[in-house]
């Protein structure tokens, strides 16, 4: 059957599962949401999509993606090049791009206009410093899907790839301005998120997608970083042992060296030195595997200076 729009498969699910439309929305929504669902009045945010996927056990997020949204060759292309240049961290091609891709209506809303709000969040706050600025544009991007979105709610809600970007880029913008309380506080809601909707889902019809993971690993150093630099450091030692348990466990060296050195710097403090030999070597070797050899110098002159006792294993 060929349907116009998301409604009309909503409507064929709910009648083919004999459910009310009282019945769908309970717990989940109102009515009035699936009402206007099913007429084509509006569309599903990512939350919903994924409360509708439980109640039907059946992945829509996927089928919703595939089928209901407008994948233009120009916005795919578009996208593409965007997150390519953050993940290079080059800032003059972000900004060109931008430009480039922010006057074209493929790019005036959804999924495509949100890379355009995060690319700006970026240049804000690594080029200008205007960490308030980045700010509003990363709640730009996340009201596109979450048309309630707020800091105190983060958790009401599971959200799509770039949206996890633009909540974790908001914490870090408010750590930058020394308002740890709120970084902490956006921090904890996208780490309830990650592990409730994407790391570890109720549901095996959910899997992590590599971002979602990627960004995980993240999360938790940037815990362990925070909680180390305001002297908590049973806390920090913790999330470092539990990015390296992940890791791991995905084989993914992505981060690894860095939770390492994280766990190393704790060991020293805590003059748990014979630890902190091990973990020491275990940085370097890391480091050379994944070739940062940037990182690898920078650790090896820091041990003569910050951690002479690691020198002698």
């Amino acid at each position: 059957m060929h349907y116009e729009h998301f409604g009309m498969l909503l409507q064929e699910l709910r009648k083919k599962h004999n459910m009310s439309r009282e019945k769908l929305a309970e717990n989940i929504c109102t009515t009035k949401q699936i009402y206007r669902l099913e007429k084509g009045t509006s569309e599903p945010s990512i939350y919903l999509l994924h409360q509708l996927s439980i109640k039907f056990n059946m992945d829509l997020n996927e089928y919703y993606k595939m089928y209901f949204t407008k994948n233009t060759l120009v916005g795919l292309e578009g996208t593409k090049a965007i997150n390519l240049a953050i993940e290079n961290e080059n800032l003059d091609l972000i900004k060109s791009l931008i430009e480039k891709y922010e006057g074209l209506e493929d790019f005036k809303q959804g999924h495509n206009l949100q890379h355009i709000y995060y690319g700006k969040a970026l240049l804000s706050a690594l080029s200008d410093k205007d960490y308030t600025t980045s700010i509003q544009y990363c709640f730009q991007g996340l009201l596109i899907e979450c048309s309630e979105f707020q800091v105190d709610t983060i958790t009401d809600n599971t959200y799509s790839n770039i949206g996890l970007a633009l909540i974790n880029c908001t914490s870090q913008n408010y750590f930058a301005m020394n308002n740890h309380g709120k970084g902490m506080k956006v921090l904890h809601g996208l780490l309830t998120v990650l592990e409730t909707h994407h790391i570890y889902p109720a549901y095996p019809m959910f899997q992590a997608s590599p971002f979602a993971k990627k960004l995980y690993q993240l999360v938790l150093y940037n815990f362990s970083l925070h909680f180390f630099q305001h002297g908590d450091t049973k806390k920090a030692f913790q999330y470092a042992n539990k990015g390296i348990a992940f890791s791991i466990k995905e084989y993914n060296l992505r981060l690894l060296p860095e939770l390492y050195e994280m766990k190393l710097k704790i060991l020293y403090q805590e003059e748990n030195f014979d630890e902190a030999i091990i973990c020491y070597n275990h940085t370097l070797h890391l480091y050379k595997v994944t070739r940062k050899d940037t990182k690898l110098a920078a650790l090896e002159d820091l041990a003569k200076s910050d951690y002479p006792g690691v020198l002698r294993g």
